[in-house]
């Protein structure tokens, strides 16, 4: 009887930290800019509750040593995190979040008058394609023809500032223009928006830096590269950005000392 008594005294001194509930304060970052990700879901597997980051990407949940957490959000990859002893005995850890790639094809959307007499009128002034103002039993005015844009001979002009300065203008400025632009520019990358956390990542920038802790975080808070370089930029390129990056940090907190 007391070598039960005994062993059950021992089996409770040695309960493992697990059994233990603690409150724990993650914040969620977006990996690049190092901003705060507002609204971003977390789900605790073992337990069934969630939580939302407020404003400053900051949650708190009740945790378990070796609780699994999923970070969810509509625009971010999803995360797993698995609160290891280290989080569990800190009671709080920075968790990154990087962009999906979203690479979708053009779409042309139509919205169709509500009323049967709209949709009459809308089909009526439609404009047809340029190819049609050119098809047999097809009559234009004299003002038609000298509005079309068709050419039997290729402008070499067209879209050029020299051709049309409106419209070149227009292109080169217009905020619609330059995401269509970007848009096709970006779909040349293909796989190489995957390859971000791969190529710019806290490891990697400590590594360069020598920088840990709250002066990493602050460093790479300081670069916020966009991901449109680090889509373009090889691994080269971003070792040397962010050497670059670290000489203007340097002689900036040296200025601060300064003063």
């Amino acid at each position: 009887m007391k070598k039960l008594l005994l062993f059950f005294f021992v089996f409770l001194l040695a309960c493992p930290l697990w059994a233990q509930t603690i409150s724990f304060r993650g914040t969620v970052y977006d990996a690049v800019a190092y901003i705060p990700v507002k609204a971003a879901n977390i789900l605790n597997l073992n337990t069934g509750k969630y939580q939302f980051t407020d404003g400053e990407g900051v949650f708190v949940m009740k945790v378990s040593l070796h609780d699994t957490l999923i970070i969810s959000t509509s625009t971010y990859r999803q995360k797993v995190v698995i609160i290891d002893e280290n989080m569990y005995r800190k009671g709080h850890e920075d968790i990154l979040l990087y962009h999906k790639a979203f690479m979708l094809q053009e779409v042309r959307v139509i919205a169709l008058n509500p009323t049967y007499e709209g949709f009459k009128r809308d089909i009526a002034n439609a404009k047809l394609p340029d190819s049609y103002k050119n098809l047999e039993g097809v009559h234009l005015t004299k003002e038609d023809r000298q509005n079309a844009t068709y050419k039997e001979e290729p402008n070499i002009l067209k879209n050029t500032a020299i051709g049309s300065p409106i419209s070149f203008l227009y292109s080169k400025f217009n905020k619609h223009e330059k995401t269509k632009r970007l848009f096709y520019e970006m779909q040349g990358y293909g796989d190489e928006v995957q390859q971000v956390p791969l190529k710019y990542n806290r490891e990697i920038v400590s590594k360069i830096t020598g920088l840990s802790g709250k002066d990493l975080m602050e460093f790479m808070v300081f670069c916020r590269f966009s991901y449109y370089d680090l889509v373009r930029w090889d691994s080269s390129e971003i070792i040397a950005a962010i050497r670059y990056k670290f000489s203007e940090y340097q002689y900036y907190k040296a200025l601060e000392e300064e003063e």
